[in-house]
């Protein structure tokens, strides 16, 4: 990230801005970051949710910070673009908030 690696890490490390946004929702278990391509400054953040439901109950409570922090990131040079790639969840113990990938 020519030189940015220390932002990156203040955001995205395990200490980090995005999992302290995160972990103010219940049912949030973590975040993966990896760098995909150095040569394209790409990298991947995963993030683990106990539930769909949580998950959507986060954005639901969180949506004014998060916007925030994307658009503070965007300023700041550190996210050119977002991708959603998708979601994928284990089979829950019968709570009705199943959803699989087939």
């Amino acid at each position: 990230m020519d030189g940015r690696q220390a932002d990156l890490e203040v955001v995205f490390g395990p200490g980090g801005i995005w999992r302290e946004l995160l972990s103010r929702g219940t049912g949030y278990l973590g975040s993966e970051v990896s760098c995909e391509s150095a040569a394209e400054r790409r990298y991947r953040v995963r993030d683990f949710w106990i539930s769909h439901r949580w998950f959507e109950l986060f954005r639901e409570k969180f949506s004014v910070e998060y916007e925030r922090l994307e658009r503070l990131l965007s300023t700041e040079g550190l996210l050119e673009r977002e991708q959603f790639v998708g979601a994928y969840y284990e089979k829950e113990r019968g709570d009705g908030d199943e959803l699989v990938p087939g």
